[in-house]
């Protein structure tokens, strides 16, 4: 049976405490588990400025007042209402009254009343109106076209794709935006046109 030479123990942990003394034992053993020899300090940099980056943008949005989120919803409810006009799921409908009879919405005029107050009047320019726009509800009746109220006359030519009802849009375009002073000529070349479109195109 052997002894053990407690004195020589005891030298070697007297030796082993002298050596490490004031040795971090836990920074020591973090340092060995979480940075090992084969990664460089320079990632460890690296990962501490992406973490620092994405916290500062999470500091900056949780920052902004309640009034830029409402702006943003605002403009983004805006965006879906045009992009649901445009797309004709929604339609405007105004008072007639509020400009000028409302020659544009083709299903609030009263064509007979107003063409026959026109005539009385001599108003050729209002007759050359009206004879369009009635055409106009006549071929979306009719489903020759899909008549809208943000459409324009242009896209309603391109549509039907007829050289009297391209006649038509043109005349009515001078007379209703480039102030064109008619005259009974032309409203009598509106009634022929329009019987012809109605018809299905020129005899």
């Amino acid at each position: 049976m052997s002894v053990v030479d407690t004195s020589s123990v005891m030298l070697n942990d007297s030796l082993a405490a002298r050596l490490f003394h004031g040795h971090n034992y836990k920074e020591s053993l973090f340092r060995d588990t979480v940075a090992p020899d084969n990664i460089n300090d320079e990632e460890f940099v690296t990962f501490s400025e992406s973490d620092s980056f994405f916290s500062g943008l999470v500091d900056f949005f949780s920052s902004l007042p309640w009034v830029v989120y409402a702006i943003f919803g605002v403009l983004l409810l805006a965006l879906m209402a045009y992009w649901a006009y445009r797309s004709g799921m929604m339609s405007f409908h105004f008072n007639r009254h509020t400009v000028e009879n409302d020659a544009e919405n083709v299903y609030e005029i009263d064509y007979d009343s107003e063409l026959d107050e026109a005539l009385r009047k001599g108003d050729h320019a209002r007759l050359v109106r009206l004879i369009y726009l009635s055409t106009l509800r006549s071929l979306d009746e009719s489903g020759r076209i899909a008549w809208r109220i943000y459409k324009t006359p242009s896209e309603y030519a391109a549509e039907l794709a007829d050289t009297d009802f391209l006649r038509m849009t043109n005349l009515f375009l001078r007379v209703r935006y480039g102030d064109f002073a008619a005259d009974r000529s032309d409203y009598e070349a509106m009634c022929v046109w329009q019987a012809r479109v109605l018809k299905g195109g020129e005899a």
